[in-house]
């Protein structure tokens, strides 16, 4: 392992050999101080990935070869073909004039600049290639290759330093620092915190040693790591627990900015069923990106400048996840066995834990359990986007107190029904970073035939942290679960729209059609059949239906009604049923006036809703007053986001992920001219 040493700068150092102050004299004194020696830099991603593992089959690079998947990679990339009798050679001295060819083209792999790589080095010659000589042309190669927008970005200072991430490295090898000039000192010493350079054991790195080809070929694929090399097309990889990064590259492996990406998971245990008979998805997996998965939506990320983008995975209890991902047009699905899709199993484990949360085993929607059975509560430490996380060293405990109230022929109540049980403890989470304790209930009066009125157990929960454990987001109190023998009644009614907005009806007398969709379910959470849902509106005198609609046995009634307003406006749909009820909003739209698209004259007004499948934007025309009007724009035209020019995807995906939450989106347009559909409108986004 190298030995710590400090930044540069001013300060005493206590040299323990005469010997070791003159070589430090020799080359320049840097003092030494005590920091932890660890690869500060290191990148969890990897160039060597999907296409660029696949075996190239060189006589003398056998399967258990130490650097067979180097060398694999390596070919793939076009860094080397081997010699012409089929043989690659790892053992052989990399001679300069290699070397020159190697470095070369690794940075045009790399998004690097040749020349600048190679710079004043050599060209030609059979002399080996020593240890030094390549840490300084890979350092060369990464300050090249990495910039701001990268995830380290290395800097060959002016001095003829290396800094990566902005800081000079903390670590050095003992032999190199003794040795070397202060270029290939610096060079070996930041490869060592990027985990390119790992040394030959003691501390050392033996500069002056020759490189074999194979070593040559892990120098160069570790450093290519923290480049943008990727394989053309698609590739994923977990880049920390329960995060993976999706790449997109071309045909020459440089990025491609603003790939649509749609990114799909399942349980691991279940990848096998993540597809169905006929090829398409099965319900049983997860969208982790947009709307649905196996299909390219407007609601899909979009990859960055360096051609990747970065997911965390929705919250999950599963140690290990399989996880999809390709890219295409907007609409575009994909099947099993498409060869646009590419996977890997994504652990969940050492996720750092920032919070913990709590949760039981009811039901959406349900608030009661039936006597007889089971509710599971967990308490889980979390991290980031609520992933399941391990335990800090220190550990973590929760005191968690519980009660149990008896009810018979009457609703339970902590006020007035008998204590029946009631228990604290200080329980400290597993392995896992969890806890889990069962709450159950039995019928009190199990031989009540014909008895209407109900039994109750009333269980409450309070969990509370113990010292420095992971705090919750709200405070866990007093937290009911309600067991009974009740008959199933509606008590949950959830209302949806298929879309947000539709045309109003271009006449009074040929009203326009719309379909509400209400969901009943029962106290504990099941679908209730049979519950007749009466729709009302806020625009009665322009609304009209035919009555009440019971659900069926999935619980859902689909409710039409017409609509006989010709005029932009705002529309709040209420569903109704025993007692419970659930709103909606909806937009009736209307085209522009004549005359008003050509420009807002640098204005913008709200944006209400947008379909991207239609190319609509419905805006805010009567700024304020909620008059919805329909825009329309094409791939023709340029499009503006917060004053720079984007592609009509991110455009797109802009308006549908802000458009999901309570943001606000204002949108203005010139040089429109609807009926010329060769027109080229310049559209302004702000958000």
């Amino acid at each position: 392992m190298p030995q710590p040493v400090t930044k540069r700068r001013s300060g005493i150092s206590i040299l323990a050999a005469g010997a070791l102050v003159a070589s430090l004299v020799a080359v320049g004194a840097r003092p030494a101080a005590a920091v932890e020696t660890v690869a500060d830099h290191a990148t969890p991603v990897t160039a060597c990935v999907g296409d660029a593992t696949a075996d190239w089959m060189f006589d003398d690079v056998s399967a258990g070869h130490f650097f067979r998947g180097a060398i694999n990679c390596l070919a793939y990339y076009g860094v080397t073909i081997g010699y012409g009798d089929g043989t690659f050679r790892p053992s052989r001295d990399v001679s300069r004039f290699e070397m020159v060819l190697f470095m070369e083209r690794s940075a045009r792999a790399a998004g690097a600049d040749p020349a600048t790589v190679v710079a004043d080095f050599a060209t030609t010659g059979s002399d080996p290639v020593n240890r030094a000589d390549m840490a300084l042309l890979i350092a060369r190669l990464l300050a090249s290759a990495t910039s701001n927008d990268s995830r380290v970005n290395m800097v060959l200072e002016s001095d003829g330093t290396f800094t990566v991430g902005g800081t000079e490295p903390d670590d050095a090898f003992i032999d190199s620092r003794q040795s070397q000039p202060l270029t290939k000192d610096s060079a070996a010493s930041a490869l060592f915190e990027l985990g390119v350079a790992q040394g030959t054991g003691g501390g050392n790195f033996s500069p002056e040693l020759s490189v074999t080809r194979g070593e040559m070929a892990a120098f160069i694929t570790r450093a290519l790591a923290h480049t943008t090399a990727r394989p053309e097309g698609v590739s994923i990889q977990q880049h920390l627990p329960g995060e993976v990064t999706v790449s997109v590259r071309n045909e020459v492996f440089a990025p491609v900015a603003n790939a649509k990406l749609d990114i799909f998971s399942i349980r691991s245990p279940d990848a096998h069923r993540a597809f169905r008979s006929d090829g398409s998805c099965s319900s049983l997996v997860n969208d982790e990106s947009g709307s649905t998965s196996c299909v390219i939506d407007v609601l899909d990320p979009v990859t960055g400048p360096d051609g990747d983008f970065t997911i965390g995975l929705d919250p999950t209890d599963e140690e290990k996840v399989t996880v999809w991902a390709w890219t295409g047009a907007l609409g575009d699905a994909a099947r099993s066995g498409d060869d646009r899709l590419v996977s890997v199993e994504v652990s969940t484990q050492g996720v750092e834990a920032t919070g913990a949360k709590v949760s039981n085993s009811l039901p959406e929607n349900a608030t009661h359990v039936r006597f007889g059975t089971t509710v599971t509560v967990t308490v889980q430490l979390v991290g980031v986007n609520g992933l399941r996380a391990v335990p800090p060293e220190d550990g973590a405990s929760y005191t968690i107190r519980k009660e149990a109230f008896r009810s018979i022929d009457a609703q339970a109540d902590p006020s007035s029904s008998p204590l029946r049980q009631r228990s604290t403890e200080v329980v400290e989470v597993d392995s896992t970073g969890k806890i889990e304790f069962i709450l159950d209930g039995v019928d009190p009066e199990s031989n009540d035939t014909g008895d209407t009125v109900p039994d109750e157990i009333l269980w409450r929960y309070t969990v509370t942290p113990v010292g420095d454990s992971p705090q919750f987001d709200e405070p866990v109190e007093n937290v009911q679960v309600v067991f009974t023998d009740a008959d199933p009644e509606a008590t949950t009614i959830d209302l949806a729209t298929q879309v947000k907005y539709l045309r109003a009806a271009r006449s009074s007398t040929r009203p326009a059609n719309n379909v509400a969709v209400a969901t009943v379910t029962d106290q504990y959470g099941r679908p209730f059949k049979g519950a007749r849902v009466e729709l009302q509106s806020t625009l009665s005198a322009l609304f009209s239906y035919s009555g009440p609609v019971a659900t069926g046995s999935s619980g859902t009634a689909r409710i039409g009604y017409q609509h006989s307003g010709t005029g932009g406006i705002r529309e709040t749909l209420t569903a109704s049923v025993a007692g419970v009820s659930d709103t909606v909003e909806f937009l009736w739209a209307v085209d522009p006036p004549v005359g008003s698209e050509a420009t807002t004259g640098g204005g913008t007004y709200e944006v209400l809703a947008a379909d991207p499948q239609r190319n609509e934007v419905v805006v805010d025309l009567a700024a304020g007053f909620g008059t919805a009007t329909v825009v329309v724009y094409d791939g023709n035209d340029r499009f503006r986001l917060d004053g720079s020019i984007v592609s009509l995807s991110v455009f797109e995906s802009v308006l549908a992920n802000e458009l999901d939450g309570d943001n606000i989106l204002l949108l203005g347009w010139s040089s429109r001219d609807p009926d010329n559909q060769a027109d080229r409108t310049d559209w302004f986004l702000n958000t």
